[in-house]
């Protein structure tokens, strides 16, 4: 199979979350992608804890097929760096063709990552966003261009959830009822 496994802390899961696995599966031909929230030991302003990222994704993903979500970051009990999520994935699906799908802004940041050198043994499918990425020659790079996300981020979703403004267009409306339920994101 030809699995992406798709990082974040999708802090919430908004529709450009979807609509790029959506677009890698089809573009990159893949079997499906696979979620993969980061935990709860992340330096991230208002993260939301992972038992509740996962289950806005679970709802987020519920009529897509050829989409699933991981759990498994849920009960490590410190914080985990990209390389010892790939080393745990791609042991995991040995038989698999993976690939780690991420925006531009984070591929762009790779250089600064713990084990950078032994991320670049990876298969990467990176959304395009600025055109910063130059790749040459580089068979385990594919760029995805990213029309009509760049102005949808979990951030801008924040923003409008504390100033009471709409989510209509930018997020899973059962998602949205998840979050006024649960009270996320409201301080």
């Amino acid at each position: 199979m030809k699995i992406g496994f798709f990082g974040g802390s999708f802090n919430p899961p908004s529709i450009a979350h979807l609509k790029l696995a959506k677009k890698a599966i089809k573009e990159c031909k893949l079997d499906k992608v696979i979620f993969v929230p980061i935990g709860d030991f992340y330096d991230k302003e208002d993260l939301a804890p992972i038992s509740d990222r996962i289950q806005m994704l679970k709802i987020a993903c519920k009529n897509c097929n050829d989409i699933e979500v991981s759990d498994f970051e849920k009960d490590f009990k410190e914080k985990v760096y990209a390389c010892d999520i790939f080393k745990i994935i791609t042991k995991k699906y040995l038989k698999d063709d993976v690939f780690f799908l991420m925006g531009e802004d984070n591929y762009l940041k790779l250089n600064s990552w713990k084990n950078y050198k032994e991320l670049l043994n990876y298969k990467y499918i990176i959304f395009e966003r600025n055109k910063e990425v130059k790749i040459e020659n580089n068979s385990n790079i594919y760029l995805i261009k990213c029309e009509n996300t760049k102005e949808i981020s979990s951030t801008l979703i924040r923003e409008k959830i504390k100033n009471n403004d709409s989510l209509e267009n930018i997020i899973d409306k059962d998602v949205e009822k998840f979050i006024l339920k649960n009270e996320l994101y409201n301080s």
